[in-house]
């Protein structure tokens, strides 16, 4: 799953990519320190994973990761394709979702294009060049379906007339993720529209806290998620040691689950996933994630395409019922194994073995 990191120019972007992929990208006072799209990869925390391991004398654990894309900052203009903007806008219409960092943290020797920090106004500020960019996409679409339509073709009448409703949703500055039309929503995401896209606004904080209410409310209004960070604070904290880092998030009332964590936690929600494991012995333990409501085919397929095109059954238990067990078989012994056919829909925490025929 991929990611795409948005935001103002000098709003702390690639300091929170930095913490969550563990890279060392270049972080300046300046704009547009960032040129090109930088990937990397973060770790989803999971403590299940390890449980299933340890108590499987399992030696290796291989855990979920997304994939995390830094792009440069926009300005005004960015919608149109103006500066570095068309090139970022289509890297992040690959995304799966948008992490829109807005800047709150005061810091004299970092400029804000506007003189004046405003994590509202530049909230806003974006997302009107993601609105612009996804309505001159519309009207590139709108241009070819209209012929089809005229033409008798009912396969673009029903395009067009979700198309020319995508189009209104836009011009009244509303995200398409908010459309009323499912199949509308659809044709979006499958076009790539921005506004289509999961949104979490992450606050960049000089202090930890909650994110200031009217960015709480625009987000609500918007059907986004917020989370507040203090970007600085954790990339500080990131270079400590386990137990300094601790200690001192505690003094600073972080909470348990904080910087990096959090922050991919809050972004593993946002694209609506669930994790399964494998891991019945050795050589691994692995965490597995797909969209909910996948089937158990499906699912193996993500494991190997083999397993999905050969599926004969899972088995499957649940995670906290094959650590009590000690193993999948003792699991299977006291009748905790259940066998699902293709049609099952694999549940968050399953722990699974894929029957196949070559």
């Amino acid at each position: 799953m991929d990611l795409g990191l948005v935001g103002r120019t000098n709003a702390g972007k690639t300091a929170l990519f930095n913490l969550i992929t563990g890279s060392s990208a270049e972080v300046a006072p300046y704009p547009f320190t960032t040129r090109e799209a930088v990937r990397g990869m973060a770790e989803v925390p999971d403590p299940r994973i390890d449980a299933i391991a340890d108590a499987q004398d399992i030696p290796r654990r291989v855990r979920a990761h997304v994939q995390v894309v830094d792009i440069p900052g926009l300005a005004a203009g960015a919608g149109q394709g103006e500066g570095l903007g068309g090139k970022a806008l289509s890297e992040l219409r690959q995304m799966d979702a948008l992490i829109h960092v807005v800047r709150a943290f005061a810091n004299s020797e970092v400029p804000h294009p506007e003189d004046a920090v405003d994590p509202h106004g530049d909230a806003e500020a974006v997302d009107l060049e993601l609105l612009l960019a996804d309505r001159e996409q519309v009207d590139r679409r709108l241009e070819k379906v209209r012929k089809g339509a005229k033409s008798g073709d009912p396969v673009a009448r029903t395009e067009l007339a979700q198309l020319e409703l995508l189009a209104t949703d836009l011009d009244a500055g509303a995200p398409l993720r908010m459309t009323g039309d499912p199949d509308a929503v659809k044709l979006a995401l499958d076009m790539g529209l921005l506004t289509a896209k999961p949104v979490l606004y992450v606050v960049n904080t000089d202090d930890p806290g909650a994110p200031p209410d009217n960015v709480a409310a625009y987000a609500a209004a918007r059907d986004a998620q917020v989370l507040a960070l203090a970007v600085g604070t954790e990339l500080e904290l990131a270079q400590l040691s386990p137990e300094e880092a601790a200690e001192l998030a505690e003094e600073l009332e972080l909470g348990d689950v904080r910087g990096a964590d959090a922050m991919v936690r809050a972004a593993y929600e946002l694209l609506d996933l669930v994790t399964f494991f494998t891991g019945s012995g050795p050589p691994e333990a692995r965490a597995w994630p797909i969209r909910r409501g996948l089937t158990a085919d499906k699912a193996a397929g993500k494991i190997h395409s083999d397993l999905e095109r050969g599926f004969i059954r899972a088995e499957v238990v649940p995670w906290q019922d094959l650590v009590a067990a000690g193993s999948f078989g003792k699991a299977r012994e006291s009748a905790q194994v259940r066998m699902e056919g293709k049609d099952y829909v694999v549940q968050e925490g399953d722990v699974m073995q894929i029957r196949f025929a070559v």
